[in-house]
């Protein structure tokens, strides 16, 4: 299903730290939504608190607990969520096999080759928030 690669476990394990009330790191939830719109048809959403109503379902990676609308599961099977630096900063990369195209800012997608994606989008790396 999901991957999460060592780094972007490790960044999301220190930002987690920052929400002293939420679980232990080590049983930590984070949430992974996807938005319809932005630069494509879908963005990725990456948060420290869930931001729907939806049913969700719950994978275990690396020790975190993911939560996923049960709705998206079939728009994020096998992605894998990455984390990297750059001159620019750090950031989470979304590598998505399903995606037919990609949005220059990594951040978001469309399904179909015809769609239109800005290839120059500015947005900013998603944290969890």
């Amino acid at each position: 299903m999901v991957q999460i690669r060592a780094a972007a476990s490790q960044e999301i394990k220190r930002l987690l730290h920052q929400y002293p009330d939420e679980q232990e790191w080590h049983l930590a939830q984070i949430y992974l939504t996807l938005e319809p719109g932005g630069c494509a048809d879908w963005t990725y959403c990456l948060t420290a608190k869930p931001t729907s109503q939806q049913p969700l379902t719950v994978i275990n990676c690396d020790n975190l607990h993911l939560g996923i609308p049960t709705a998206q599961l079939d728009l994020v099977k096998d992605l894998i969520i990455d984390y990297a630096e750059d001159l620019m900063g750090g950031g989470f990369r979304f590598i998505n096999p399903l995606a037919q195209r990609t949005c220059g800012c990594g951040n978001a997608f469309a399904l179909s080759a015809d769609t239109s994606v800005s290839q120059d989008c500015t947005n900013p790396s998603l944290s969890v928030s």
